[in-house]
């Protein structure tokens, strides 16, 4: 999964070890940290793979400098190209392949986004319907109408934020074909 994020975060460059955490941490949602113990196998698997290769250098110390090869560019726009899998992952993946747009061709940018689209045009879907659900819930059974307040809500909260998530695909959509 980090393949991604890490071909995409070189193409604009070569980093250390120590930015490339950075970035990487940044990529993720404020409460998932990478490790040392996660990133450096990473590296070190697309090293082997020859998509990446690492120079030393002294500075005040010893650090790796990371560059991406022909190859790791070819993976890259494979990866980004890809169609993003619909599974735990989903939101990693597209928040992966969203930070590095600009690094691939227009057709793979809108393919990208209309395909976040249609994601969230079903989970909006399933949240409308949910709510719905308990809210028919609510009336059927009256002494819990409490409870479905409450999921009633929480349903508002996913509804607005897929409307809100559409709202910027659309935007980008169309700023990317008014081009």
């Amino acid at each position: 999964m980090y393949d991604l994020l890490l071909l995409g975060s070189l193409v604009g460059g070569d980093k250390t070890g120590y930015k490339l955490q950075k970035i990487v941490g940044s990529a993720l949602q404020p409460m998932r940290k990478v490790s040392s113990g996660v990133l450096y196998p990473s590296l070190e698997k697309l090293e082997k793979e020859g998509l990446i290769t690492s120079t030393e250098q002294q500075d005040v110390r010893k650090t790796k400098l990371w560059h991406i090869t022909a190859a790791g560019t070819a993976r890259f726009a494979q990866l980004m190209q890809a169609d993003i899998p619909s599974d735990a992952k989903r939101n990693d993946m597209i928040h992966f392949k969203l930070r590095s747009l600009n690094s691939v061709s227009m057709p793979v940018q809108l393919k990208i986004l209309t395909e976040f689209q249609s994601f969230i045009e079903s989970d909006l879907l399933f949240y409308q319907q949910a709510q719905q659900d308990m809210q028919a819930h609510r009336v059927e059974f009256p002494d819990m109408a409490p409870r479905f307040d409450v999921i009633v809500s929480a349903y508002d909260l996913d509804i607005q934020l897929a409307q809100t998530k559409l709202s910027w695909i659309n935007q980008q959509i169309e700023q990317r074909t008014a081009i």
